[in-house]
């Protein structure tokens, strides 16, 4: 059910549905429902092949503060504070590479 949710939802500018709200920890359940599934490239409705891993990483890369945090605008459900939104990135990271 997750990896057809997410053909038909993905995208990396939102949680979709949701804007940023959640949007770390939705960054994080991707990574881990991809990599557990075994996936190098994820096949979106339309057709397109997505290469998930290097789109992610290059997206948590470029949300990273310049003191090395990740914090989101949106504070709902915490994603305010910068030690949880780090661990967040960091886990949705380590699944990355550990789908290497």
């Amino acid at each position: 059910a997750v990896l057809e949710w997410l053909r038909k939802h993905y995208t990396l500018t939102e949680n979709p549905g949701m804007g940023s709200d959640g949007l770390y920890y939705y960054y994080q359940t991707m990574a881990k429902a991809l990599a557990a599934a075994g996936l190098r490239e994820l096949e979106l409705v339309d057709g397109r092949k997505i290469d998930w891993r290097t789109d992610l990483a290059k997206r948590l890369l470029d949300l990273q503060q310049g003191e090395g945090y990740w914090v989101n605008d949106s504070g709902r459900w915490w994603e305010k504070d910068p030690v949880l939104v780090t661990a967040y990135t960091v886990l949705a990271l380590n699944a990355i590479y550990q789908a290497l």
